[in-house]
């Protein structure tokens, strides 16, 4: 219906009003929607702003009676409020009031300044209202201005969502997982993405099951594709590059280390990964604390400071805010900081004194100030306020075994290698007690498992060919040691084997050779230099095997002993005559020379 034909048209057709516009309606929906938008943004600006909304619409229509857009503004504005409830009523108005303008011959007419009455008695309202757009008006100026929240990236249009069998599978995946049943898992998760490749919840659980089997180069395939399917995804990022930290120290040439990657490159996609995780989630405490210890561990040890401040001023619990002062403890110690260091120990101990690791740091931080009193006080604090703390364990039996206490540093041990079956160093010490102690057998077994796990740790390897020879296979011996020769060339381990191997065939130019190689890698093996003085004397090189003996004898004094010395070179039993011949006749080597 036309307004001049409505109930404001007051008896008097004016020729220029006419019917509402398309081109007018269009703009007020575009305005509308547009008004709502930004409403929802300012939530608590928007209950205070529509109660006035109204008022302001009356009141400047008032002053617009006069003209045809003031009447037909009006006019619409009441047709609105019969069809809309609530909100959606009040900001119509308002939406409407915008295209309400003041006719200057209007303000001038005498109609306006009989109006002083009603300005009095709604001057109260006007403030109100203005304050109200006022507050709405300036956060939406200012996020307009601001760059958008980054979101995550939806999938591609035309891209179906997953179905319902896919999401089932997902579902029993997760049961499974939760239950350590890693290779039911695994196949439910394998299904689900065969249904949908580009589930990446799918992808995701598939590469964690297999991670938890150990089977890490198909794990990194799976969860790269959720990185690449959900590139906004902080989750994402932070498991990818957890994983590829823990790549990264499997050795190299392993079947579980993905095609093409070195380990210096995975170890720069850890640190990649974490990072974009962290600046996807800044405010994520795991995320935080988890990329500082990788840069502690990758030798950056200036950003694993601030990003452990940081993580501590994200902890929302004493244990967590504990954790991330025990690791900017650590990684002031790693700078030389021992005072710092301290300080920062002691902190995490009052804010959660059930925190073995910090015990644990303090009593590092002692071994290294040479007191092995302190150290082994906070050692077994540490063991008292974390029971399963195994590199506490590990310490305190190395501690032991430095003062000559092998049964309680036995006990540790192995106590340690419970605790945690992939150290392997202590696994190694372990082993040389026991084949101290005559159980060849178990040790045998431990360094082999050792060197089954870890190719690249070689003193496993050269303890294996050493019970070779040993047992008087010189054969098998020589083939290990020729086989570390050959994997790390320059390495003492495989050379000392084969210098001693060789003497135990007479083969004397071949184990002096060796033997040099060896003292070249490691100056102070006791063992290369007792078998180079008893060599050196056998060739009659008298005056360079006195020299030799005497340099051995210095560092290790034991070594004049028969027993000493033959466990050394590892003597069969036609050998101790010829060393204990050589010892007695050099049994003054460490005399002064006034006392010959």
């Amino acid at each position: 219906m036309p307004i001049n034909e409505g109930p404001l048209a007051h008896g008097r057709p004016d020729a220029s009003r006419s019917a509402k516009p398309a081109c007018t309606r269009a703009r007020t929906r575009a305005l509308k929607a547009a008004f709502c938008a930004s409403l929802r943004r300012v939530p608590a600006v928007r209950s205070l702003i529509f109660a006035p909304i109204i008022t302001i619409v009356h009141f400047r229509a008032s002053f617009s009676l006069q003209t045809a857009r003031g009447l037909e503004t009006l006019q619409h504005l009441r047709a609105e409020r019969l069809k809309l409830q609530g909100r959606s009523q009040l900001t119509t108005a308002a939406l409407k009031s915008l295209f309400v303008t003041r006719s200057r011959s209007a303000c001038r007419s005498s109609v306006v300044f009989r109006r002083v009455r009603f300005l009095w008695h709604f001057h109260w309202r006007m403030l109100g209202a203005l304050l109200g757009l006022l507050l709405a008006w300036v956060p939406i100026c200012v996020a307009a201005g601001q760059q958008p929240a980054p979101i995550a990236t939806p999938k591609a249009a035309g891209t179906p969502a997953p179905s319902a069998e896919a999401i089932e599978l997902v579902n029993e995946g997760s049961s499974l997982l939760s239950r350590n049943d890693f290779l039911g898992a695994a196949a439910a998760y394998q299904k689900a993405v065969q249904d949908d490749p580009a589930f990446a919840e799918a992808h995701r659980g598939l590469g964690i099951a297999l991670w938890r089997q150990g089977r890490l180069a198909q794990a990194w395939q799976e969860l790269s594709t959720v990185a690449r399917l959900e590139p906004d995804s902080a989750q994402a990022h932070y498991e990818l590059g957890q994983l590829a930290w823990r790549i990264s120290g499997v050795p190299s040439g392993s079947s579980s280390a993905p095609a093409g990657l070195s380990q210096g490159d995975l170890r720069a996609l850890a640190l990649s990964e974490a990072a974009k995780a962290v600046s996807l989630d800044p405010h994520n405490f795991e995320m935080r604390i988890t990329l500082a210890g990788i840069e502690l561990a990758a030798g950056r040890k200036t950003e694993a400071q601030a990003d452990a401040l940081g993580a501590s001023s994200l902890a929302a619990s004493a244990t967590d805010r504990a954790r991330a002062l025990v690791l900017l403890a650590r990684a002031y110690f790693a700078t030389g900081d021992e005072v710092r260091a301290e300080a920062e120990y002691n902190k995490a101990i009052k804010e959660d004194p059930s925190n073995g690791q910090a015990y644990f740091g303090l009593g590092q931080l002692a071994l290294f100030q040479r007191d092995a009193a302190r150290a082994q006080k906070y050692f077994n604090r540490a063991i008292q306020a974390s029971p399963d703390l195994a590199p506490a364990y590990a310490a305190l039996g190395k501690l032991m075994l430095q003062q000559q206490q092998r049964g309680e540093a036995v006990a540790m041990l192995q106590k340690a290698v419970a605790l945690d079956p992939g150290d392997f160093e202590s696994q190694y010490e372990l082993g040389r007690l026991l084949l101290e102690s005559g159980d060849a057998t178990r040790a045998k077994e431990m360094f082999a498992k050792i060197a089954a796990a870890r190719p690249d740790y070689l003193p496993a390897g050269e303890q294996l060919a050493l019970i070779d020879l040993r047992e008087g296979d010189v054969q098998s011996a020589i083939a290990r040691a020729q086989a570390l020769v050959s994997r790390h060339p320059r390495a003492a381990e495989g050379h000392r084997v084969l210098a001693l191997a060789y003497w135990r065939e007479r083969q004397m130019d071949m184990s002096l050779a060796e033997c040099a190689q060896a003292l070249v890698a490691d100056p102070g093996s006791t063992s290369m230099l007792a078998l180079q003085a008893l060599e050196l004397w056998q060739t009659k090189a008298r005056k360079e095997a006195q020299q030799v003996l005497r340099e051995a004898a210095h560092s290790d004094p034991t070594i004049l002993s028969p027993v000493a010395f033959c466990r050394q070179i590892v003597c069969s039993a036609g050998d101790i005559p010829m060393v204990d011949n050589f010892l007695r006749q050099n049994r003054w080597i460490l005399e002064p020379p006034d006392s010959r």
